[in-house]
């Protein structure tokens, strides 16, 4: 049970680590959400920086140790920024999205290949001010409450078995009144 906000809450997490020594549970509870953290980290990478289907390139274990290197420095170098343009306009670095902070960097490379050494650092405060354009706004609260949905209809869907079940309809049969003659 952990304490949050005067009241206990009661968290059940599931794991293979077994070694109550090692890992407490406790410990556990409290740094399961930095689990998320990495999940977001690696699909930085995988998913957005590279955006290949091929993975990796290269066909030797020395260059394809080279191109996680180069993966991980981009990665840093995108982040580094994020984290510099936030600091200097005072806000927090979660309020910054690494995908669209990685679109204006990608823009803005053919920019970068134009500029000379005494223009680097205008270049640099223009691509932080650009960065913090796209800042994310802040979350709102839930608009829709955690419940169990009602099913549309009391009767079953209908399926292919029910269409092949034919009624036969009786041929109707109208009775004439006697005529007066």
């Amino acid at each position: 049970m952990i304490e949050e906000n005067g009241t206990e809450q009661v968290y059940r997490l599931i794991t293979d680590l077994v070694d109550i020594a090692l890992f407490p549970a406790l410990l556990l509870a409290r740094e399961y959400h930095m689990r998320w953290e990495i999940e977001n980290t690696l699909d930085e990478l995988k998913t957005h920086l590279n955006g290949r289907k091929t993975p990796i390139r290269s066909k030797t274990p020395r260059l394809v140790v080279q191109e996680i290197y180069g993966w991980l420095l981009a990665h840093w170098a995108v982040r580094c920024l994020m984290f510099k343009a936030s600091t200097n306009a005072g806000i927090s670095p979660l309020r910054l999205g690494f995908t669209s902070s990685l679109r204006v960097l990608r823009r803005a490379i053919p920019l970068f290949q134009q500029v000379t050494t005494p223009t680097l650092p205008l270049f640099v405060s223009w691509l932080m001010s650009e960065i913090l354009e796209q800042e994310i706004p802040p979350r709102q609260g839930r608009t829709n409450p955690r419940v169990v949905k009602k099913p549309r209809s009391k009767f079953k869907s209908k399926k292919r078995a029910h269409r092949s079940h034919t009624t036969q309809l009786q041929p109707l049969t109208f009775a004439l009144p006697p005529t007066a003659a």
